[in-house]
């Protein structure tokens, strides 16, 4: 049959089979249905230890935060890979059921133009999984020996008061102490944590000594990724972090632009959960 040659090169050897691959893989794309989005269910029930329980609430509350920050879990029916990520963000704050919810728990972020949503996103690392990792604020002479925090003269840095050498740390990129951490343990969701914890809201009533940030930040971990031990008996962290940076021209992530606003979303392949923590800083005035 006419068909029949369709294989043959000129010289009349079959071509091999990779090379007439990418044909057929093609075709069948052609063919195959657009994917279905990612379908979320919210969990209202999920507890944390961490947001809302009677130990640690008091003392997020004491460090400004009250209700503009939110902590919430939502299923996904569909499994999620790293190459699948783009699409789930997207999808996730387009869904009517997870703006429902979000709409409940963190009303200062508005979608108003699903269709629009394009997320842009920065994948936090999860390397560091001990406390250890911290020590380098104490190595650079940021807290005592007995955990006291050092403070320093007070300054405003883009809205926001220098007033401790943590803070020098984790936000004055002009201080000589800022090279502490270098660029890629200031992607660490551990540092994240912390230096959140440590800056507050507008109301902050700060702690003198770090004790409280560290159990706090602990706790927030936990809350928020999952972790196994590998085969080598090493912790390993199963979650992919997510912070957010944008909704697109489809909504508003923050009521406004400050340096302590943020929103991650972290995603449990294994349980098949996505956590959210949000906070839009609210001026005192």
């Amino acid at each position: 049959s006419a068909r029949g040659g369709d294989g043959l090169s000129q010289n009349g050897r079959t071509p091999s089979l990779p090379a007439a691959m990418p044909l057929l893989i093609e075709e069948l794309n052609e063919e195959a249905p657009p994917e279905e989005n990612f379908k979320f269910h919210y969990l209202p029930d999920a507890k944390f230890g961490s947001f809302g329980s009677d130990k640690i609430q008091p003392l997020l509350d004491k460090w400004g935060f009250g209700p503009d920050m939110a902590m919430c879990t939502f299923r996904v029916e569909q499994p999620v890979t790293p190459d699948t990520v783009q699409a789930m963000l997207d999808d996730f704050f387009k869904s009517r059921e997870v703006l429902g919810a979000l709409g409940q728990v963190t009303p200062r972020l508005r979608v108003f133009s699903p269709a629009k949503v394009k997320v842009r996103w920065e994948r936090m690392a999860t390397k560091a999984v001990s406390m250890s990792f911290l020590n380098k604020f104490e190595d650079a002479g940021a807290i005592g020996a007995a955990g006291h925090i050092r403070g320093r003269i007070e300054e405003d840095w883009e809205g926001v008061p220098l007033c401790n050498l943590i803070r020098e740390i984790i936000l004055c990129d002009e201080s000589e102490l800022f090279d502490t951490f270098n660029e890629q343990e200031r992607k660490e969701f551990l540092f994240r944590i912390f230096s959140h914890l440590v800056f507050g809201g507008a109301s902050n009533q700060w702690e003198d000594h770090v004790e409280e940030y560290f159990r706090v930040t602990k706790e927030v971990y936990k809350d928020l990724l999952t972790v196994r031990r590998s085969e080598t008996g090493d912790v390993e962290v199963l979650s992919q972090v997510c912070s957010i940076r944008s909704l697109g021209q489809g909504g508003q992530l923050f009521p406004e632009e400050h340096p302590l606003n943020f929103c991650y979303v972290i995603v449990d392949p294994l349980m098949r959960h996505v956590r959210v923590w949000y906070f839009g800083y609210k001026p005192m005035w």
